[in-house]
């Protein structure tokens, strides 16, 4: 009897073709996939690399070039060759550059301690007012978009103790003696924490309306339903959620108020009987008005090696807390 013919062959033939077809197109898509990436990377370097370069040429040449003149004995824009560390031993010898350390430091935890807490507080009235909030906080701006000489020449006028000057006719409107809180030594340096505080809170509080607006809502009213009253969820849920924004706040507090120079010399010029001369005044009085600049870049560096070690220093604190692995 005749027997039909078999499609086995054929039907392994067209699945063998169908797997090799598969497999070829899976190769393509992957190298389609490779190409894409490779070219997405060469973009991606092309349109970072001049910003690159630019940062590498305004900031890290110039850092390194200062490293290499601390290391020598520069007079009058003159090197006069290589002195190894002995700027550096001279430097840390000298007990004003050891009191001016610790001014820069009191005017820097001075001022944060005033600063941070006051821009958490303006950043959560700012929430709770809406588009008026914003409209407040573009006001408060004000003095941080001032140049810090402006700033000076601003706050001079209003400090003048006689009546011609704003607090001085406050004084004697309430029968108060004269008092020029800029050549007084004890109130000089608190005068300038309040003023650097009055100019960069808002800056400070727009970054903290931005880190509680990416907090969710749903955790408030959790913690409501669970009984937590308005201090506990400030410290258990604000806080903790809050560290990212306020490690950016504290960092960027501290190199600005650490590095102050410009306001300094435009109110009491490190004045009274150096009651002001910080570590950054000390800087452009050394290199700028002495002109030795062997020794002026070896406080530059002294500064920026300060400023990383409090830095680090926030980061380790305010890195423990749960937000700011977020």
């Amino acid at each position: 009897m005749w027997a039909p013919f078999s499609n086995a062959p054929r039907q392994r033939w067209v699945g063998n073709t169908m797997t090799t077809t598969a497999i070829e197109t899976s190769v393509d898509s992957s190298r389609a996939l490779h190409s894409v990436a490779r070219k997405t990377k060469i973009v991606g370097s092309a349109l970072v690399g001049p910003a690159l370069i630019l940062v590498v040429a305004i900031n890290v040449l110039p850092a390194f070039y200062g490293f290499y003149l601390s290391l020598r004995q520069v007079f009058f824009f003159a090197d006069e060759g290589y002195v190894g560390l002995q700027n550096y031993v001279e430097l840390f010898r000298d007990p004003f550059a050891w009191q001016a350390i610790g001014r820069s430091l009191v005017f820097t935890f001075g001022s944060l301690a005033i600063a941070v807490p006051l821009a958490l507080v303006s950043a959560m009235g700012i929430r709770r007012l809406g588009n008026w909030g914003s409209i407040l906080l573009t006001v408060l701006l004000v003095p941080w978009a001032m140049s810090p000489i402006v700033v000076a020449l601003l706050w001079k006028w209003i400090l003048v103790p006689s009546p011609g000057g704003l607090v001085g006719a406050i004084f004697a409107a309430f029968g108060v003696p004269p008092q020029d809180l800029l050549t007084d030594p004890l109130l000089a340096m608190p005068t300038l924490i309040l003023i650097g505080v009055w100019r960069n809170f808002a800056f400070a509080a727009i970054i903290l309306t931005g880190g509680l607006g990416q907090i969710p809502r749903d955790l408030y009213k959790a913690a409501a339903v669970d009984g937590l009253g308005a201090w506990e969820a400030f410290r258990k849920i604000t806080l903790p959620l809050l560290a990212p924004s306020l490690l950016i706040v504290i960092s960027m507090l501290t190199i600005s108020y650490f590095n102050e120079v410009q306001t300094i010399i435009g109110l009491t010029g490190g004045g009274p009987i150096r009651q002001t001369t910080t570590l950054g005044y000390l800087l452009y009085h050394t290199g700028f008005v002495e002109l030795d600049q062997g020794r002026g870049n070896a406080i530059a560096i002294v500064m920026f090696m300060i400023n990383m070690l409090l830095i680090a220093l926030y980061i380790k604190i305010l890195g423990k807390q749960p937000g700011a692995a977020a």
